[in-house]
């Protein structure tokens, strides 16, 4: 193990945090922080003899972009440390799941129809996992992440290490082993034992003994799927058949719904209850009665607390604010005062009688917060007059001296101006708008004699017929997909096939062949128009080729029924021309037979829907 401890900066850019847990020997696993960009990252210092050939397969891996890969970040090498730097493991695995119980048919298929996913596109570059296992699956909010993608499977470089297809082969077997162990609970052993696995590491409790028979799934739960039950029989059994690469494993597994994948978040961590506050018990005396009883000298305040303000008093005729002079117990005291070359203190003068009998006020609160407690000033008095230097400022009754706020002035000033380049404004934009007047008497001289012929009306002369109205316009209000009751087909993206971007579109789910896999499936899009209109034309812009729709004049409560207008297949940028122009509010594209997307897969692609 490398010879690391939290907080240690790596490479002078990725900090330590805590150790991270895994199950594999050759790897020390750490959670971090990059420190250039702020985010969480795993470490893993590779600590096995094939930490060279380890490197060389995370560098391939990380050109695998896929959103079910844990993606590698960085792969570094110094002269003592060789490190994968990944996305932060997320989320519960695949074990912690099946340990509760075992996952529900729809989502063991979507769970691990998405790992499988992830490994095509990883496939497809040449790179393969190598060691999957419960723990390389996890799940987060949803999504399904695969990880170790050139870590887990590359840390051992022996004899028995697979190439090509047969690494291609052991990865697809493994899913399917995975998938068992999903749907059943027993983990077969080749979904367990992988060539870096710790041996320290706790054996799972349905884990299969070497030599036993391997129970199908149907034999443990009569509600398991026959396909599934199948696919698990014949890739696990004795005789090397099933699918042979992860593509192959998701064309078995298709279609299915990312809605069945457990929504799992973050482990909760148990939070720690604050301590409440403690609390004092706070005394406080008044000065009156600490300058009677001379209990503390000149200058002391009690532990812990600050000397609080003097009270405040205002003198009546110049408003100013005069210093708390101390009780005459403490006027003995040898510090005095100079407030300037030619200002002597006067000597103290005797308190009254009252203040050196006043009983001590004492006073006892509970409170949270720091304590105050109050002081008595020594000081002895000070005279805090100073001499007449001419003219005083003027001042308020209250003796507050006279300042000119400018706010208001500033306020107006502005309005004004405000009001004045808007009125500026106005006359100059509609200067040029005024109307022109005519002078009467010249328009009286040179207009022709009026015919009286003319003036009458012609008895004969027909009413001018009215012109018709315009035809309305067809303009789409909404559009709906329908399938048949109880099943989705991506129902809440219907809108994107309507807001006229060609970035957006509606698909619909993929079927093995153009016939919906051989299913009695419904799949429809219903268009609502704003108002009745003529339409002629509709005209679908598709990534489609191929397959047949069906362009019937009904609505979504009848989406087989009503009068059929146009077929055929799709082909891109495709028009169906109307067997007639028909005057509705409502129309049903059908696709009775699904047309070929881009990638070669059956499904509808429709970016756009417009009509004329």
């Amino acid at each position: 193990m490398a010879d690391l401890e939290g907080g240690e900066l790596v490479v002078a850019r990725y900090r330590l945090d805590t150790p991270a847990p895994s199950d594999l020997v050759g790897v020390e696993a750490w959670e971090a922080t990059d420190q250039i960009l702020d985010r969480p990252v795993r470490l893993s210092i590779i600590t096995s003899p094939d930490a060279p050939l380890t490197l060389d397969a995370a560098r391939r891996a990380a050109l695998v972009s896929d959103e079910h890969v844990t993606r590698v970040i960085d792969v570094l090498h110094d002269a003592s440390r060789s490190i994968v730097v990944t996305e932060p493991y997320v989320g519960s695995t695949l074990a912690d799941l099946v340990e509760a119980r075992p996952l529900s048919p729809d989502a063991a298929r979507a769970v691990v129809g998405a790992a499988a996913t992830a490994l095509a596109a990883a496939s497809r570059r040449g790179v393969h996992h190598g060691a999957l296992r419960p723990s390389a699956i996890r799940v987060h909010r949803g999504r399904v992440r695969v990880t170790g993608l050139g870590i887990d499977g590359d840390l051992v470089h022996g004899d028995t290490r697979l190439d090509g297809e047969e690494a291609s082969r052991a990865d697809t077997v493994a899913l399917v082993a995975l998938l068992h162990y999903a749907l059943t609970g027993d983990l077969p052993r080749v979904a367990h034992d992988v060539a870096a696995l710790d041996p320290g590491v706790p054996t799972p409790a349905g884990l299969q003994a070497p030599g036993e028979a391997l129970v199908p799934p149907r034999d443990v739960d009569q509600s398991i799927p026959r396909d599934l039950d199948t696919l698990c029989s014949v890739t696990l059994g004795a005789h090397d058949d099933g699918p042979t690469t992860p593509g192959e494993l998701v064309s078995e597994l298709a279609p299915w719904s990312t809605e069945h994948v457990p929504v799992t978040g973050e482990v909760p961590v148990a939070v720690q209850p604050l301590e409440p506050p403690v609390t004092r018990e706070v005394t406080r005396q008044s000065v009156r009665s600490l300058g009677a009883t001379g209990s503390t000298s000149r200058g002391a305040a009690l532990p812990g607390t600050p000397p609080p303000a003097g009270p405040v008093r205002r003198g009546t005729t110049t408003g100013r604010i005069p210093r708390v002079v101390a009780p005459a117990t403490a006027a003995a005291a040898t510090t005095s005062l100079t407030l300037g070359p030619s200002q002597v203190p006067p000597a103290p003068t005797s308190p009254a009688p009252a203040a050196a009998t006043a009983p001590v006020a004492t006073t006892t609160a509970t409170r949270s917060e720091p304590a105050v407690a109050s002081s008595a000033p020594t000081s002895p008095p000070v005279d805090t007059t100073r001499p007449d230097d001419g003219a005083r400022p003027p001042t308020t009754r209250s003796g507050r001296r006279l300042r000119l706020n400018p706010t208001p002035y500033v306020l107006v000033l502005m309005l004004v101006l405000v009001f004045g380049a808007g009125v500026l404004a106005k006359n100059t934009l509609f200067a040029g708008f005024d109307p022109v007047t005519l002078d009467p008497s010249a328009a009286a001289t040179t207009a022709p004699p009026a015919d009286d012929a003319t003036d009458a009306a012609d008895p004969t002369e027909e009413p001018a017929e009215e012109e018709p109205a315009p035809a309305a316009l067809p303009v789409i209000a909404s559009g709906e997909v329908l399938t048949n009751p109880g099943e989705q087909d991506y129902n809440e993206n219907a809108g994107l096939a309507l807001d006229d971007d060609s970035a957006t579109a509606w698909y619909s789910l993929e079927y093995k062949t153009a016939a919906f896999g051989g299913f009695d499936r419904l799949l429809a899009y219903a268009i609502r128009l704003e108002q009745p209109a003529t339409v002629s034309t509709v005209y679908l812009s598709t990534q489609n080729t191929g397959g047949n729709v069906e362009i019937r004049l009904t609505d979504s409560s009848d989406p087989r029924g009503g009068e059929l207008l146009a077929s055929g297949p799709l082909d891109g940028e495709t028009p169906f021309t109307l067997s007639r122009p028909v005057e509705t509010q409502s129309l049903v594209i059908l696709f009775t037979e699904l047309p070929t997307a881009a990638d070669g897969k059956f499904r509808a692609h429709v970016y756009d829907i417009s009509l004329s």
